[in-house]
């Protein structure tokens, strides 16, 4: 009769948790974003001048938000679930729980559900939404600050075509200026050097290859004792590279970049033989997301059944954010270390995750 009771009880119990932890999840990091942008947009008014208006402050900001929201989200977890959970404790609805029978990772699990929604949402967000996003946002803001309408870095771009390395001196749309090749053999000896003004991108259709229009080259060959120079006014390039490749790569951060470009721009540094440490940290950063996020919500599970329990809400909040804040510091402390010392980017990124699984376990295993 109990065990005939028991089990319409179980799909309750588990919608009262899922509803739950779902809204606390959703409000958290509605007010984690909203926040964060607050302060982005405070940080950009003392940048305001004739150019850079409060407008365009707005506007980087409205950009930046998809950023904000898949960078905080597993945090939203964390905290969202404390409050979430925390508040059944405190109601002594967990107690009730147990003695119904339930396991603490029963409950777990119920739980975890709804944060697989919110963490699939975020994945949405950081593959589809955030690259762009971030890219229009960093290009507003940067043509807007600047007296050239065109992206310069400092000391220029630099880039690699196979066995040619490029330098110009800024992208412009669809226009690279200044631009300069060195082109190896090879046994790694300089065999080329060509120059040109600009080179305009022209898209390519179903049946021709998508190509970069040069201007005024110039091209000098090395032999054996003599060098030959060519001059020009047209010529064409064809490359893989296109101009939001290059204004991306400029412009968005590896942790930033989607899956598909991140695992697209290791295959080519790996068969170039160039260093791909940093896009591996954040491909791997990227796809054990939902992971990170599972882990942070077990954690706060095992600290609510824990020394939690009859705790308030606003120290409830108070240790998610000091947990969220230590979790951040370790992963910003691996990750360089593991450029700096050959450490594999899958461990740098996946360790601190790792302990969170293990620290939440091990707690929930003393309370089973």
């Amino acid at each position: 009769m109990d065990q005939a009771e028991g089990e319409p009880m179980m799909p309750i119990v588990a919608r009262l948790i899922g509803i739950s932890v779902f809204g606390s999840i959703v409000l958290v990091a509605l007010a984690l974003t909203g926040l964060l942008a607050v302060f982005t947009l405070l940080d950009q008014i003392g940048d305001l001048d004739q150019r850079y208006t409060f407008w365009a402050a707005l506007l980087y900001v409205g950009l930046s938000v998809p950023r904000l929201f898949y960078e905080t989200l597993p945090y939203a977890i964390l905290i969202g679930a404390l409050i979430s959970l925390g508040g059944f404790a405190v109601r002594s609805e967990l107690i009730a729980m147990r003695a119904a029978g339930m396991s603490v990772y029963k409950i777990l699990s119920y739980a975890m559900l709804p944060a697989l929604l919110v963490a699939g949402g975020g994945v949405f967000v950081g593959e589809y939404v955030l690259p762009d996003a971030e890219r229009m946002a960093r290009l507003e803001r940067r043509q807007a600050t600047s007296i050239a309408d065109a992206i310069a870095p400092e000391y220029g771009i630099w880039l690699r075509d196979g066995d040619a390395f490029i330098h110009a001196e800024l992208i412009h749309e669809n226009t690279l200026l200044g631009l300069r090749w060195l082109i190896f053999d090879e046994g790694k000896r300089l065999i080329k050097v060509r120059t040109a003004e600009s080179a305009q991108y022209v898209p390519g259709g179903d049946e021709v290859a998508s190509y970069w229009e040069l201007s005024q080259v110039e091209e000098v060959t090395y032999g054996e004792g003599r060098s030959v120079r060519g001059l020009g006014r047209r010529s064409t390039w064809e490359t893989e590279l296109t101009p939001d490749e290059i204004s991306s790569e400029l412009l968005v951060e590896p942790s930033r970049m989607s899956i598909s470009a991140l695992s697209k721009k290791i295959t080519v540094l790996e068969r170039q033989s160039l260093e791909v440490g940093k896009y591996q940290l954040g491909f791997w950063a990227k796809v054990l997301q939902p992971l990170t996020a599972l882990a942070l919500l077990a954690l706060s599970a095992a600290m609510v059944f824990g020394p939690l329990r009859d705790a308030s809400m606003g120290f409830r909040i108070f240790t998610g954010l000091l947990l969220g804040v230590g979790f951040k510091f370790l992963q910003d402390l691996l990750a360089p270390m593991a450029l700096v010392y050959g450490i594999p980017p899958l461990v740098a990124v996946i360790l601190p995750t790792a302990l969170c699984l293990w620290l939440a376990f091990y707690q929930l295993r003393r309370l089973a």
